[in-house]
This record gives structure tokens, C-alpha cells and sequence, in this order.
């Protein structure tokens, strides 16, 4: 298991079981399988179930999200419709705050990229973005004007430089990002 910076989980191993409970961030996972200790990762309202894989999940502004390196992992999402498992390169997303699941694909070496300082996104929500870069600033990223952050944006994110991954995601839409002290950070539209 590898965490993200600023992530935090919860460890329930057990003889019959082993559940991991996201808390905060993001964690990649590289499972052995064992059919006798099924492995499952929780985040808020989903639930991944590995058989015999490597996958990301992380929780980002209300973005829950699982990526498969290789691998099946099955993916529950209580009150939406049952998902096929996900398999090698393929992503699901759910969004707490409309419900709205979707999926996708990416490139192998595009899954849990943050451990090697990188983001891609693909359509990802200005917000989720936000959340998922500011982990590598000090203090707090804080979003003064959160109406644009159901906006949709792609592209490569560079984590050593922070600062100028955020200023990418948010010029774009008029945003504008601030350094009012070493531990707080401003984005807003003006």
C-alpha cells in the first residue's frame, strides 16, 4: 500500500478478512490475491473489492474514484445499479454530491501517477482537481468561489511545482490563485 500525502485509512484485518477504510486522500493498493481474506477498500459510500490486482482509490471534493493498474476490482455503490467489475486501465467516479457515476479509460501509467509528482486528468471537476493538488502545498487550499468548480477540466499536472498545477486548473475559467501566508492559499474568480 502506498498513501498519498495527507491520507489517512483505517485497518480492519481480520482471520476471515482484510478491509482497509479510506479516510481522507488517496492509496494505491497492490493485492495479493486470497480467496480465503477477500481485500476491500471503503470510501464513504463505495466500496472496492480486489481480485488479485494493483488499483488507486482516492476521495477528492466528494469525488470518489477507483483506477485499475491490472487486474478485476469490483466496485458497489449503494442506491445506483450494479457495476460490472473494473478491469486493467479502467476507472469509475462517483460523485456524492449528484450521484452521478461515470466511467472510463486511461493509460496504465496514468493510474496513481501522483507517485511520481504527476496528475492526468481527463474532464475532472475544477473542485476534485483542487482537492487532489493541494495535498502537496502547505496548510489549506481554500476555493472563495466554489461556482466553478463543477467545471470540467483535462489535462497534465506537475506536483513538484503546486502552485503552478493549480494556476493551470483554474486560469483557464477566470480564477485566480492567491498565496496570502505560507499555509493559506485563495482561488477565486476575480
Amino acid at each position: 500500500m502506498t498513501l498519498g500525502p495527507d491520507s489517512a485509512i483505517r485497518l480492519g484485518f481480520t482471520a476471515g478478512r482484510r478491509d482497509i477504510e479510506l479516510l481522507a486522500g488517496m492509496g494505491f493498493f497492490d493485492v495479493i490475491p486470497d480467496p480465503a481474506r477477500p481485500f476491500r477498500v471503503t470510501a464513504e459510500k463505495l466500496e472496492a473489492t480486489a481480485f488479485g490486482t494493483a488499483f488507486e482509490v482516492s476521495s477528492d471534493a466528494s469525488c470518489l474514484t477507483v483506477s485499475v493498474d491490472h487486474g478485476l476490482v469490483g466496485v458497489e455503490v449503494p442506491d445506483a445499479p450494479p457495476q460490472d467489475r473494473l478491469g486493467a486501465s479502467e476507472w469509475l467516479t462517483f460523485d456524492e454530491g449528484t450521484a452521478r457515476i461515470e466511467r472510463g479509460r486511461k493509460e496504465p501509467n496514468q493510474i496513481a501517477a501522483w507517485r511520481n509528482n504527476l496528475i492526468f486528468a481527463e474532464r475532472e471537476t475544477i473542485a476534485s482537481l483542487i482537492a487532489r493538488i493541494a495535498r502537496w502545498r502547505p496548510g489549506r487550499v481554500i476555493m472563495a468561489d466554489p461556482s466553478f468548480g463543477a467545471e470540467r477540466v483535462s489535462g497534465v499536472f506537475d506536483l513538484t511545482k503546486p502552485m503552478a498545477a493549480l494556476e493551470a486548473v483554474v486560469t483557464p475559467y477566470g480564477g485566480t490563485v492567491r498565496t496570502l501566508s505560507p499555509y493559506l492559499t485563495v482561488i477565486s474568480r476575480f
